[in-house]
């Protein structure tokens, strides 16, 4: 029993895209206990991303790619993650990283990244937990950096991490993304966790690491929209706001989770009762109606809120005109309220599934976990960005450049 199907609002080649993500979930399922076990994807998930093209997304279209639109990102996203948090966790990541290496850098240096024979896969972090950064003749050198999360770094070949921008007396006078070769960066292999397990989420750092000037990008002229990437100016997708597009990617999974959580709840009904009540089948209890009506009522208005969005941006790129910034505070507000309705919604219906939760087999835990997990990024954080707008709102200044 299943709930009912939402269908994309996309046509051709961007709905094939989705039909193919619709065509990896039952694989996806099946391949559940290894993801856990590996703590990153397994190859063939990798292979069945790649044949599919669901890892060009957001690939510039010169380059081979997909470039698809924002809105189609959220329905293939959100098809995998019926399938898998994880893997529609990596998915979100790389093409959003992807993306920004696009987008951020000029023609010379998208040419070194896509322009290759291998697949350009990008990850990255954009706060590190230590940077210390020179500057030198031709760039900067990265003395010594950690950065945490970095989602996907087994499967990338290029990673985009935030160090300070520093002049040649050390100090900083911007927050910018450094471009660097996987292989240049040590992976700590310190990815060990309750949930999505299989995102391979591990620390990693750098030590004496030389990176160009042209291979480092101003965060603060990207959250404005001023981008490198002038030879794709005339493509919108390279156009989308910066921080609104980093933010609500993180609530694709989060659809597809909830999804997962709704129609594991429904297959798993008929084979309960509620305890200490003489209702032998749980699906025939009006409190399991309520439940239930709540929960997907809660996360259909966390979707319709998030394409909203998603259509805005790419509406408003189309536009040629940067998105307003209070239309861009408005973005991360609503996507903390939508990753509010979603937890909401799941932890509803893990209470209703009661004491079976405890056992590591059950379908539904892991499901849960994957969707309490996905709620805590520090950008989906609904009280940060509910506070952030309400500051702007009441006429204050906000807390943070990241708008």
């Amino acid at each position: 029993m299943n709930a009912p199907s939402t269908l994309p609002a996309t046509f051709g080649a961007e709905a094939e895209l989705v039909a193919a993500a619709t065509a990896l979930v039952p694989a996806l399922k099946q391949r559940a206990s290894a993801i856990d076990q590996l703590s990153r994807l397994p190859q063939e998930t990798i292979d069945d991303l790649n044949a599919a093209g669901l890892l060009e997304l957001t690939t510039p279209r010169r380059y081979g790619g997909k470039q698809a639109s924002v809105r189609t990102f959220l329905e293939v996203v959100a098809e995998i993650g019926r399938g898998d948090a994880s893997t529609a966790w990596v998915t979100a990541l790389i093409n959003v990283t992807t993306w920004a290496a696009a987008a951020l850098f000029d023609e010379r240096v998208t040419d070194e990244v896509f322009g290759g024979p291998e697949r350009a896969r990008v990850v990255g972090v954009l706060s590190p937990r230590k940077a210390s950064v020179k500057k030198v003749d031709g760039g900067y050198v990265i003395e010594e950096g950690v950065w945490g999360f970095n989602s996907g770094i087994y499967h990338a070949n290029w990673d985009l991490l935030g160090i300070p921008i520093v002049d040649a007396s050390g100090k900083v006078i911007d927050q910018g993304v450094a471009l660097v070769r996987a292989s240049d960066v040590r992976t700590l292999d310190d990815w060990n966790v309750m949930a999505l397990r299989g995102t391979g989420s591990s620390s990693v750092s750098v030590t004496n690491l030389f990176v160009p000037d042209t291979h480092v990008a101003s965060m603060s002229q990207a959250i404005e929209g001023k981008y490198g990437a002038t030879h794709l100016a005339g493509e919108p997708l390279y156009r989308v706001a910066c921080i609104p597009m980093l933010a609500i990617i993180l609530t694709f999974p989060a659809l597809g989770i909830a999804r997962n959580a709704l129609d594991t709840f429904l297959e798993l009904l008929p084979r309960r009762g509620i305890q200490y009540t003489w209702y032998t089948k749980q699906a025939e209890a009006p409190v399991t109606h309520l439940q239930v009506g709540l929960a997907s009522a809660k996360l259909d208005a966390a979707r319709a809120i998030i394409e909203k969005h998603a259509d805005a941006l790419d509406a408003s790129a189309a536009s040629g005109q940067y998105m307003a910034y209070m239309d861009r505070a408005k973005v991360r507000r609503d996507v903390g309220f939508a990753e509010t309705l979603i937890w909401d919604a799941v932890d509803s219906l893990a209470t209703a599934s009661g004491g079976s939760l405890a056992s590591l087999g059950n379908p539904f835990a892991r499901v849960w976990h994957d969707a309490r997990v996905a709620s805590l990024h520090g950008i989906v954080a609904p009280t940060t960005n509910f506070e952030t707008y309400g500051r702007l709102a009441c006429g204050q200044p906000a807390d943070t450049p990241l708008i």
